[in-house]
């Protein structure tokens, strides 16, 4: 769908993704998993392994990529070695904080909506001097469901004060839009991500209210 084209009234929240949304941290996390996996298990893993993990929960994606490693034990070891290179491994997104400071100005309400947790959410928000910028902030280690599950949008929505109807929702996996569309908010795909799947893939994902290429085209469905 050309976004363009689309033209939303009485939007009252953006709820953001972080990872691949915000954050590109794709270089981080498939290091992250390459140290993993090859050390553990002693293979390699390749871009498509790597892309199907994103937005799923770490320790589901233990199990299914490495069922021989104990899941716990792996998990334990990714993150103890992303760590140590987290900082020094991401950065936003052009236009990350114009986009944050435009719908501050415009008194709409920002979120993030992350299944990272929350020390490493932080930790990146601090990194980059947007902590401030939020309105509310739910992670991972806020809730016991997590996206495809919609109970994280509705969370979000309570700590903004704001009905489905009155949100949109961008992200980059089909997780973020299943959650979002399950929620009943107006979805949107960050066609920038390394994350969207290829061909029959991508088509047969859950389809998005609106796509955009740039950060800066959500100010065109709120006519801003």
């Amino acid at each position: 769908m050309d976004e363009t084209r689309v033209h939303l009234h009485g939007i009252k929240a953006v709820l953001f993704d972080l990872d691949g949304t915000l954050l590109d941290s794709y270089d981080l996390i498939a290091d992250s998993w390459r140290h993993t996996v090859g050390s553990l298990v002693s293979r390699t893993v390749s871009d498509d392994e790597v892309r199907r993990t994103l937005g799923e929960m770490l320790i589901d994606s233990m199990r299914r990529l490495i069922p021989e490693a104990d899941p716990e034990e792996a998990v334990d070891f990714y993150r103890e070695y992303q760590r140590e290179v987290f900082l020094d491994r991401i950065r936003l997104f052009e236009g990350t904080e114009e986009l944050l400071a435009a719908l501050g100005k415009a008194g709409i309400k920002k979120a993030l909506v992350t299944s990272r947790m929350r020390s490493s959410t932080f930790r990146a928000l601090e990194k980059f001097g947007i902590t401030d910028l939020f309105d509310a902030i739910l992670t991972a280690s806020d809730t016991d469901k997590f996206k495809p599950d919609p109970e994280p949008i509705f969370m979000i929505l309570d700590m903004v004060g704001c009905k489905p109807g009155e949100a949109i929702l961008i992200g980059d996996t089909s997780h973020d839009i299943e959650a979002g569309r399950a929620a009943g908010v107006f979805t949107v795909l960050a066609n920038w991500s390394v994350a969207l799947p290829p061909g029959e893939a991508r088509r047969n994902a859950p389809a998005p209210d609106a796509a955009i290429n740039k950060l800066q085209d959500i100010l065109k469905i709120l006519n801003l």
